[in-house]
Parts: C-alpha cells; structure tokens; sequence
C-alpha cells in the first residue's frame, strides 16, 4: 500500500474506532535482519537478508503512522519491540520458508556460503536463525473537539 493509501486508512480507522478503542501496529523495523548460525552455544553471524525492496513498506508504516499522530487523530498510549526469531535446520528449509513466507526475501551467495560453512561444523547441535526486530505500538484515538467536529 502507497503511503497516501495507509494515511487515509488511519483515518478511515480513526472514524470507526470507539473513544475508549485502541489501534495496535505491529510491524518490522525496517533494519534488515541478521542470518545467524549457532553451532553449540557459539552464534556467529553469517550476513543479513535482504529483500527486493530494500524493507521500504516498513518506513513507509512508520511514516504513516507518525503522520496520523501529527494529524491530531491517535495518541501513543505504549510502544515497543521484540525479535521475532525464525529458526530453521539448513540453509535448504530457510529458504523453503522464506520462499513460502517472505517472498521478497534474498539471501546473497556470499551469505549463503558463509552460513554453509558453518553449518558443515562436526557438531550436531546447530541451526540457522533470522532475527527481526519488530515494533509494536498502542494508539488511542483522540476524540473529536464537540465544538467544532475537529481532531
């Protein structure tokens, strides 16, 4: 969605909303995440996926969002973040599931064979990991002013 589209969607939301409602956002941070192998208790990063857009969706929400906070319609009650950790076996099963999952998803060669080379460690007790930073945010809306219909 173009970000006119999802400030106006905010705003479509503001409308419906009750006073006492709340909007939760939760989206990634953009940041693009580290593939990481862990080989025992050592984890050692392999590279970074990417993906075909270079994360731009998710400055665009963060954009959309602070732009409805300008606007007068929602206030920020909480916000926050988490990882969110996809854990994967192979390189094989991480991009079976980025296939699936995360079709913009890329992992550059030069990621792959570093993540490989680690994996091929004589431990059996090893995985692969992509670890997404996610932000999370509670909004109120801001109720209209009773005199003038305005936020």
């Amino acid at each position: 969605m173009e970000p006119a589209g999802m400030v106006h969607a905010l705003e479509r939301i503001h409308k419906l909303l009750r006073p006492d409602g709340s909007l939760i956002d939760i989206h990634p941070s953009g940041d693009p995440p580290p593939i990481e192998v862990r080989v025992g208790s050592q984890v050692t990063c392999a590279g970074w996926l990417k993906e075909t857009d270079d994360f731009i969706e998710y400055g665009q929400a963060s954009a959309a969002l602070s732009q409805a906070i300008e606007c007068g319609w929602f206030t920020v009650e909480r916000e926050g973040t988490f990882e969110f950790i996809t854990h994967a076996d192979s390189l094989a099963q991480l991009r079976e599931y980025l296939a699936k999952e995360w079709k913009d998803a890329i992992i550059d060669e030069s990621v792959a064979a570093r993540a490989e080379e680690l994996l091929n460690a004589p431990n059996r007790d090893k995985e692969l990991t992509v670890r997404e930073r996610i932000r999370i945010v509670r909004m109120r809306p801001v109720p209209p002013n009773p005199f003038t219909g305005d936020v």
